[in-house]
């Protein structure tokens, strides 16, 4: 039997009977075999368990640090480093791309607000003799819009700007008395509070001057200050003492109290009123 047929037998486990050298007759069971036999279990008892786990742990270490090494070479690759900068590169466009246009169609709808706005702000303007500029006593300067005053300033000599003071009461009165004493050196200029009650009619209005009014009645739910406006107004209406009608428009950044200053005048609910912008159309 040759040496490839043995081996072959010996790796499917099992020799059949073959010829030595010599012409003599052997099997699988002959003395070779069982002088190797006791060897090999004489090595399997000799390990100890925890040998055993030393050796195992020792192989996983040795894997790891070869999956590290081959993760490694990748990286250094540098087919797989332009590859990763052509999508970086196609991702960052793509993005880029998005952002043009969201920016596009924010401008487009903002420019669309301004031409609304404008086109309001045109109709009040040329259909009013008297506008009412409502401002915020926290920060008057802050709501104040010079193009607005100077737009109804241009439109004709027959036109009038007052400036109303509002919310009045979240403020000292002393700061109420140098913000009136300021404004007044351009536009004629009244301290006014809406009333912030929520009824639908009959609307308490105070007769008490807002230099005159105690801390207490500017905590109330009463407005103040309308008799002032409303007399100023009426001026505007005498033309040679003759008392004619004037139409009042009302102008001003939102959450400035506009509806609240029109409920208070009329002395009914008939503007909505809400904190959030825009509640008003």
């Amino acid at each position: 039997m040759s040496k490839a047929k043995q081996k072959r037998a010996k790796r499917l486990g099992f020799l059949g009977k073959f010829k030595t050298k010599d012409g003599r007759k052997a099997d699988g069971s002959g003395p070779t075999n069982t002088a190797k036999q006791p060897a090999v279990h004489q090595l399997k008892d000799s390990r100890k368990p925890e040998d055993v786990r030393k050796q195992r742990l020792q192989d996983l270490r040795e894997k790891q640090k070869l999956s590290r090494e081959r993760e490694m070479m990748k990286r250094r690759n540098l087919q797989t480093f332009q590859s990763d900068i052509l999508q970086r590169q196609r991702e960052f466009e793509l993005k880029e791309t998005e952002m043009q246009s969201l920016e596009k169609h924010v401008n487009f709808e903002n420019e669309n607000s301004r031409k609304v706005y404008y086109r309001e702000f045109k109709k009040v303007v040329e259909a009013s003799d008297v506008i009412l500029e409502v401002l915020d006593a926290r920060d008057p300067l802050g709501c104040r819009c010079p193009q607005v005053e100077q737009a109804v300033i241009q439109s004709g000599t027959n036109k009038r700007i007052v400036l109303v003071l509002n919310k009045i009461d979240l403020v000292s009165k002393e700061i109420v008395e140098k913000w009136i004493k300021y404004l007044r050196n351009e536009f004629p200029t009244v301290a006014f509070k809406a009333s912030t009650q929520q009824q639908t009619k009959n609307l308490k209005r105070s007769d008490v001057p807002v230099t005159k009014a105690t801390s207490e009645l500017l905590s109330s739910s009463a407005c103040i200050g309308a008799d002032c406006l409303m007399k100023l107004l009426g001026n505007y209406c005498r033309n040679q003492d003759i008392k004619t009608a004037i139409t009042v428009g009302v102008v001003g950044f939102p959450n400035v109290g506009k509806s609240s200053l029109i409920n208070s005048l009329k002395r009914a609910r008939a503007c909505n009123v809400g904190a959030t912008p825009g509640v008003t159309k």
